[in-house]
């Protein structure tokens, strides 16, 4: 190990016992790139289902919302994996629980497309389809985030898990309407971004 490497973990060692605070993570600029994207993404479906904004195929604006999001999120993780403490045995784990969802949530909208290719005869089976994307994608979240509580130590995550999964539930019962777009994007903007804007906010002070 490099000295300026270890200097470093030692100062993130000494911060979180300075400031009394359990294993901050050090990922929370994805969490922001990610639910910046996909909430933004689906708040620009909703106002289209409701002639606000002009009207453009859906595979192309979420297969660029998805390309954005895996292009601009590696390069902020990259850098997040630089920083002091991304070593750490929580912060790998949060940072491979994570990366396993989205590599999931990814292959499902994939196949989702390629439903939509295989039955556009049929729009009514691909419509039902793309309405599960964000129920599964919430319910995914909470298993992530409950995962992120035990393996950060702290305790509020599982809040969050619970947060993520009562949403799912309430996105099933509103499947296919324009209420369940709005739900979506400021679910994202709940669960996904205001954590991201908060383990930011809880990385010790003093080397970030």
């Amino acid at each position: 190990m490099k000295k300026s490497n270890a200097e470093d973990d030692l100062a993130y060692v000494r911060a979180i016992a300075e400031e009394g605070r359990n294993v901050p993570l050090v990922s929370g600029s994805s969490f922001i790139v990610w639910g910046g994207i996909i909430g933004t993404t689906a708040l620009i479906q909703f106002f289209m289902s409701l002639g606000v904004l002009p009207s453009v195929n859906m595979i192309a604006l979420w297969s660029t919302a998805f390309v954005l999001g895996w292009t601009v999120g590696t390069v902020v993780s990259n850098r997040s994996n630089q920083a002091p403490g991304a070593s750490s045995v929580g912060n790998r784990i949060v940072g491979a629980v994570w990366s396993a969802c989205g590599i999931f949530i990814s292959l499902y909208w994939l196949s989702l497309v390629a439903a939509y290719f295989l039955y556009r005869g049929d729009l009514a089976p691909v419509g039902f389809l793309f309405a599960t994307m964000f129920p599964v994608a919430f319910g995914i979240y909470g298993v992530a985030f409950y995962v992120t509580a035990i393996a950060a130590n702290q305790s509020w995550y599982k809040w969050v898990s619970v947060g993520s999964w009562t949403i799912s539930v309430i996105l099933i019962l509103t499947l296919m309407t324009d209420m369940m777009l709005l739900l979506s994007a400021l679910g994202t903007y709940a669960v996904v971004l205001a954590p991201g804007l908060i383990m930011l906010k809880d990385q010790p002070s003093d080397i970030v």
